[in-house]
């Protein structure tokens, strides 16, 4: 029973700590305290458990915070650069079903982007990521172009996101990281199902023009 009641201690202060709700100093003595109480109790020597760290694709991090942050500006990178590219699209697209999805993937990608940068700002974080330069300029030169087709455009996009569930497979994997901060988590969940529409959208039209 000891034993138990120190695992929990100890679950307790780590998650205190990861929260910034104490100090450096105050989590060092705390976790001496519960050390020397299982020790003290015949349970022999405790060991801290291993500090948890936090993915997005190939990076860690120390704290869910850390990585929400991250993940907030790549994404707001992402979603607000769509939102430009696609209205260069639409644009230039001569077909009306194209045009018609077109306008709502647009509004999509540039309110997620503010959205997220909303949420980035509120978190005490900054809004900093960009896509290179060279994707940029590239996919402003292919969408935006009157001499490169609907169907060939569309056909791009299904050949990068073959499968819907791939596609917001990054946004599932953060999901599953996060456990306080539930307010981002929502945003993120109501982002998903945005952005499975979106490519369903790209596929079923690639098929329709076909």
């Amino acid at each position: 029973m000891a034993e138990v009641t120190s695992e929990f201690e100890l679950r307790q202060l780590l998650k205190a700590y990861r929260r910034g709700l104490i100090s450096d100093e105050l989590f060092e003595e705390q976790l001496r305290e519960v050390r020397g109480a299982t020790t003290a109790n015949g349970d022999g020597p405790s060991q801290a458990a291993p500090a948890r760290t936090y993915q997005v694709r190939d990076r860690s991090f120390a704290s869910e915070r850390e990585m929400v942050l991250h993940f907030l500006d790549e994404f707001r990178a992402g979603e607000t650069f769509g939102g430009e590219v696609f209205a260069l699209w639409y644009a230039v697209s001569p077909d009306p079903r194209v045009r018609g999805g077109l306008q709502v993937v647009r509004e999509r990608e540039a309110m997620h982007g503010k959205l997220l940068g909303a949420r980035i700002v509120a978190l005490g974080g900054k809004c900093q990521a960009s896509l290179p330069e060279k994707f940029q300029t590239a996919a402003r030169a292919r969408l935006g172009s009157p001499t490169v087709g609907d169907a060939e455009k569309l056909a791009d996009f299904v050949r990068r996101l073959p499968d819907v569930e791939a596609a917001v497979a990054p946004i599932r994997a953060v999901l599953a990281q996060i456990e306080e901060d539930c307010e981002t988590r929502a945003l993120l969940e109501s982002i998903l199902e945005d952005e499975m529409a979106t490519v369903r959208w790209f596929h079923t039209t690639a098929a329709a023009l076909a």
